[in-house]
């Protein structure tokens, strides 16, 4: 669970009418129990993110837990201006607020309140740029995590009835995860545990690429 809560993914309904430019399922215990989408779009100023999660397990037919998060992020330089998020998990709410300031990054979430000087990343998506960040902020509640990152050997995936090449990221730390990334540096799944369940976000199309849009923000 803990992993699910550290993955802050917005309500796309609040923010944006536009279709998702990025959509995953959601797997546990390799049934489909939920979806993220992200949408994004050039700004003047930057690039928005919105990211729009909801998650609702169920054991012998019963839902048993219903996970909502909705995020709201302006990155400009690849540096995050401001985020917005808000989540549900069993009913009880959590936040992320935050905005840059010439002090630093301030942060107010349910779990954290303070400065953070480090150019972090997030946990709403992941660009291969934030494999090199060592600190990333939980929008789920704001916890600054300290991670680190190794890099695996490849391994094969099918998506549409076609295998492809993926490289793998074990992330450790203060997060348990292993992410992957297709031959064009786009997130295409990540796995972890809920309990002893195995969980996966498995991208459901490959239309657009995030993290060369987010790299030139």
């Amino acid at each position: 669970i803990s992993s699910i809560l550290s993955l802050g993914l917005i309500s796309q309904k609040a923010y944006s009418s536009a279709a998702p430019s990025l959509g995953f399922d959601v797997l546990l215990n390799d049934e489909i129990v939920g979806y993220s989408n992200i949408t994004h779009r050039k700004l003047k100023g930057g690039l928005e993110v919105l990211v729009d999660v909801e998650i609702t397990p169920k054991i012998l037919g019963l839902k048993f837990m219903k996970y909502t998060l909705n995020n709201r992020e302006i990155w400009n330089n690849r540096e995050l201006i401001s985020i917005d998020a808000n989540s549900s998990w069993f009913g009880k709410k959590y936040f992320v607020k935050g905005q840059r300031g010439k002090d630093g990054f301030r942060l107010e979430g349910s779990a954290f309140s303070g400065v953070i000087k480090d150019n972090f990343a997030t946990t709403s998506y992941f660009t291969p740029d934030f494999l090199k960040r060592r600190v990333w902020v939980s929008t789920q509640d704001g916890t600054p995590l300290e991670i680190k990152t190794r890099k695996l050997k490849n391994k094969k995936m099918s998506f549409n009835g076609k295998d492809f090449s993926v490289t793998e990221w074990e992330i450790s730390g203060d997060l348990d995860l292993t992410l992957q990334y297709d031959e064009r540096n786009n997130w295409v799944g990540s796995s972890f545990t809920v309990g002893n369940y195995p969980a996966n976000f498995i991208l459901n199309n490959r239309k657009n690429n995030i993290h060369k849009i987010w790299r030139i923000s």
